[in-house]
C-alpha cells in the first residue's frame, strides 16, 4: 500500500500537536479548518473560528460520502478515543450497520437472510411455485447478501450482484435474479423496512429472443420410440401428454384426478402462468394417456402422474427426460420444447394463430407469432389463388 504524502492538513496526528491547533481564522470564508490522520484514514479534526474541536469519521456509506460526528475533542475524548472509535465505526459500516441509528432501531431493520424468512412466510399465499423462489434465492441473493441489513444494501449493490449472476447463468437467468430481489424489497418498502427499493435503476441484461426447438417428424419417431424403452410409467405418460396437448410441464405433472372431466375428455388447470384458471379439451391421444394412469391409479391417490412419495406428484422428470432424449439421440433438447413441438405442428397442420393462441393459454397471439412462419405454405397457396384471380386465370370469378 502507497504511503500517504503528509501536508499541513494531511499528517500523522499526536496528541501533543492538536491541543496545539489554534482556532480557525477568524477571516476566512470557511467556518473551521480540518486536518486528516494519515494513520487512521477517514479521521478528521475539525476547528472552529472559536476554537472548539470536533471529531469526524469521512467514509463512505450507502453509495455516498457522509460524515459521522465522534464527538468534541477533550480530555475524556483525545486522540486515542478517537481512534478507538473511528474503527468501531468503520467495522460498523463493513457490516452494514448505521453508526447514527439507535440499538433499537438497528433491532427493527433485519439482514437480508432473516428478511428472507418474513417475506417466503408472506409469499406463501400469493405466489404459485414457492419452490421456485426458495431455489432462485439460494443460488443467487442469499448467499450474496446474507448477513446484510437490508437497509445497507445499495444500487451499487444490487448492480454487482447482476453482474456477478452474469457470469455464471444467462442474461435471462440473471435477470430473473433480479426480477426477485427488485419484488422482495418492494415488498420491505410497503411494510415501512426501507424508505426506498435500491434496484431501482438497475437495467435488465438485453434477452436473446425467444426459443425456437422443436422436434421434427423423424426426431417426433424416435422420441416415441425412446418413450417405449422407459421404465418410469408415470414420467412416460406425462411426457407424451405433454406432446399430445402443449400444456407446460408443472400443469401435467401437478394435474389432480379431481380436475378430470371424464365426460367432456377434458381438463380444468386451477394453477396457470397467468394466475388464471382454464378448461382444456383434450384430443384422444392425449385423453388416452389420462385413462391409462386411472388404470393404474393406486387407491385415492389424489395425482394423476404420481411420485415416489406418498400423496406427492412427479417431482423431478428431468433425469428421466435425459435418458429419454439419450436414447432417441436428440440434442439440444428441453421438456418445454414439446409445448412447441404441439404448437408447431398446429401450425403445419394448418391451425390458425387464434387456434394456436387459445390451445395453449396465451393471453395475446403475439406470443404465438414464432409459428407464423411454419404455415407459409397454406398463405402462399392464398397468394397464388389471389394472382390468378387477379390475372383473369382462375376458373372462379373474382368477388365484386
Amino acid at each position: 500500500m502507497p504511503r500517504m504524502v503528509e501536508s499541513p492538513t494531511r499528517f500523522r496526528f499526536t496528541q501533543k500537536v492538536l491541543e496545539a491547533l489554534p482556532p480557525h481564522d477568524p477571516d476566512s470564508r470557511s467556518a473551521q479548518h480540518e486536518v486528516s490522520d494519515t494513520e487512521c484514514i477517514g479521521l478528521r479534526l475539525n476547528t472552529s473560528k472559536s476554537g472548539r474541536k470536533w471529531w469526524f469519521l469521512r467514509a463512505r456509506w450507502r453509495g455516498g460520502k457522509k460524515a459521522f460526528l465522534l464527538g468534541e475533542f477533550s480530555p475524556s475524548m483525545g486522540l486515542k478515543q478517537a481512534r478507538e472509535r473511528a474503527w468501531e465505526v468503520k467495522a460498523m459500516l463493513s457490516r452494514g450497520e448505521d453508526p447514527t441509528a439507535t440499538k433499537t432501531q438497528q433491532d427493527e431493520v433485519p439482514t437480508f437472510s432473516a428478511f428472507a424468512e418474513q417475506y417466503l412466510e408472506n409469499a406463501k399465499a400469493r405466489v404459485r411455485r414457492l419452490d421456485v423462489i426458495i431455489s432462485r434465492l439460494n443460488t443467487g441473493a442469499l448467499p450474496h447478501f446474507k448477513d446484510v441489513r437490508i437497509d445497507a444494501i445499495t444500487t451499487r449493490h444490487v448492480q454487482q450482484f447482476h453482474t456477478k449472476m452474469r457470469e455464471k447463468v444467462s442474461p435471462t437467468t440473471a435477470n430473473h435474479h433480479l426480477v426477485l430481489i427488485r419484488a422482495m424489497l418492494n415488498w420491505a418498502v410497503r411494510v415501512e423496512l426501507i424508505e426506498k427499493n435500491p434496484c431501482r435503476g438497475v437495467k435488465k441484461f438485453q434477452e436473446p429472443t425467444g426459443r425456437d426447438r422443436y422436434l421434427s417428424n423423424d426426431e417426433v419417431k424416435r422420441f416415441f420410440a425412446a418413450l417405449e424403452k422407459c421404465a418410469n410409467v408415470p414420467v412416460v405418460s406425462g411426457l407424451r401428454l405433454l406432446v399430445f396437448s402443449g400444456l407446460r410441464s408443472r400443469e401435467v405433472f401437478d394435474l389432480r384426478f379431481q380436475d378430470i372431466d371424464v365426460e367432456t375428455h377434458s381438463i380444468r388447470l386451477v394453477k396457470t402462468k397467468s394466475g388464471k384458471a382454464r378448461r382444456v379439451n383434450l384430443s384422444s391421444a392425449a385423453w388416452a394417456e389420462i385413462e391409462r394412469m386411472q388404470a393404474l391409479r393406486r387407491g385415492d391417490h389424489p395425482f394423476v402422474f404420481p411420485g415416489r412419495a406418498p400423496n406427492t406428484p412427479v417431482m423431478q422428470p428431468h433425469n428421466a427426460f435425459r435418458g429419454i432424449l439419450k436414447e432417441a439421440k436428440i440434442s439440444d433438447f428441453r421438456i418445454h420444447d414439446l409445448r412447441h413441438t404441439f404448437a408447431s405442428h398446429m401450425a403445419q397442420s394448418g391451425a390458425t394463430l387464434l387456434e394456436i393462441s387459445r390451445s395453449l393459454g396465451h393471453a395475446s397471439q403475439t406470443m404465438s407469432l414464432r409459428y407464423s412462419h411454419l404455415s407459409d405454405s397454406g398463405l402462399r397457396e392464398r397468394a397464388e389463388q389471389a394472382a390468378l384471380h387477379l390475372t383473369g386465370e382462375s376458373d372462379e370469378a373474382p368477388r365484386t
